[in-house]
Formats: C-alpha cells, structure tokens, sequence
C-alpha cells in the first residue's frame, strides 16, 4: 500500500491523513475476538498491562465486567504475535515508510478501549510534547477496530497544528494544552469504519471526546519513527525500540 502525491500533500500541509479500510473488517474482528482472549487470560503475559477506566478508579462509576472498565492496554505488539503481526504488516509499513523512510522503529504501541458510557476525554494535546525523541516528527496510525464515530468518541484534529511547534501543555484535566487558548473551529471530527486508519504527526494536536454511547470504540495506535532518531531523555532510561522495517543505526534508537 502506497500514498498518492495528493495524500502526501495532505499529510504536509494538514498533519494527517485518513485512509479507510487498510485491514479489511473481517481482520478488525479477529484482532478483537483476540483482545478478549487476552483480557480474560489471567496468564497473559507480563509485559501486557491494563490500565483500569480514571472515573472507576474514583469510583464515580461502574462497569458490567471487567473488559468494560480498562481504558487502555499497553504492550501487545511485543508480547502477542497477532498483535505483533499487525504492527509489520506490509499494508501499514508501506504507508510509513513514506512518511518516515525506510528504516523505521516501534516507539510505542497501545490499544484504546473507551468503554460504552464511561470512556473518558482526552482533551487537546501534542504525543512529542511527552516524547523524548528527537526531531519531534514521529508518525501514529490510529486503527479504528470498531466503527467510531462522534457519539462514542473518534479522533478530533486542528490541521496545521503541526507546524507550530511543541506548545505549553499544563497539568489541568489531563497534561493537556489549555483548550481556552485555542482556536478550535477549524476542528476535524474523523470517524471511521472498522480498518480505517488515520495517519499523523506527533506534533499534531489531537483530543477525544468522552463515550457517551452503548457501544465500545476500540483502536489500536502505533507510534513509529524513523530508526535514525535519537533519543533524548535519560541514557539509563532509554527503551529497546523494535526494529520494524530496514536497519538500525549507530548511535541512534
């Protein structure tokens, strides 16, 4: 799978793009019915964690289930190989090699649940203002599992936003952007089908609506960057990366 000129225009100009149906539906499915699977595994390995819904935590609400309180889950690529053969699959590697080249690493990867009715927000944010790569120019597929839409929380975007630069986020609701200082009406709402993708940037700013609906809006987000950035956070913290597609480089992820 490859991108038009008009795509990559689009990808430059706005920050985003969106491309429907790059898994098929049926794909969609299995990789929930496999989600499930896990959750429900008391033995599932280790290195996949569950973070639990923040208004149950409070207990400002209630779930009918355990899958139905977990807000994300963390660390399926590097641990499930179904999940594992998504993140290589040559559908979405052919479309980040484009944005990135051809050497391309796993910076992180997170599936979010945003239960029916208690799905939370997260408001307007930059993924580089927490990133500690350098340059901040990552690129994220957000693959939509079920159909979301704007009820039950899709992906919101301000075009553009990219080229501003990393812009001052503050402890508020969340490590957000003060959405007061913002200029949200040329706002994007991206709903997609199941398999539909949007692609973006790292400094693109980006929010979610709460799920307020009864159905659950499951995607899973790969974060990539080119295997020639740098990391620039601590030296003794610094993460073993996967390699996804080309070769490593000295010195660098």
């Amino acid at each position: 799978m490859s991108l038009t000129t008009s795509q990559k225009q689009q990808y430059d100009r706005d920050g985003f793009i969106v491309i429907e149906q790059v898994i098929r539906p049926d794909e969609a499915a299995r990789l929930l019915d496999r989600l499930d699977a896990i959750i429900k595994d008391p033995d599932r390995p280790a290195g996949i964690v569950l973070q639990v819904e923040p208004a149950l935590q409070r207990a400002e609400s209630s779930a009918v289930g355990f899958a139905a309180s977990i807000r994300k889950v963390d660390g399926l690529v590097e641990n499930d190989a179904a999940f594992g053969a998504l993140a290589r699959d040559s559908r979405l590697i052919g479309i980040f090699s484009e944005l990135l080249g051809p050497d391309i690493k796993l910076f992180r990867n997170s599936l979010m649940m945003k239960p029916a009715q208690h799905g939370s927000a997260k408001p307007y944010h930059q993924d580089s203002a927490y990133w500690s790569i350098d340059p901040p120019s990552l690129a994220s597929c957000w693959l939509a599992l079920d159909e979301a839409t704007a009820q039950n929380g899709c992906m919101r975007v301000l075009p553009g936003s990219h080229t501003w630069g990393i812009i001052e986020h503050r402890h508020l609701a969340d490590f957000q952007v003060d959405e007061v200082t913002l200029d949200t009406s040329r706002e994007v709402i991206v709903p997609l089908k199941p398999g539909g993708c949007l692609f973006f940037h790292s400094l693109l700013l980006h929010a979610t609506a709460p799920n307020e609906s009864s159905l659950p809006r499951r995607s899973m987000i790969l974060s990539c960057m080119s295997a020639r950035s740098r990391w620039a956070g601590d030296p003794d913290r610094k993460p073993v990366f996967p390699l996804l597609a080309g070769r490593e480089h000295a010195g660098c992820v």
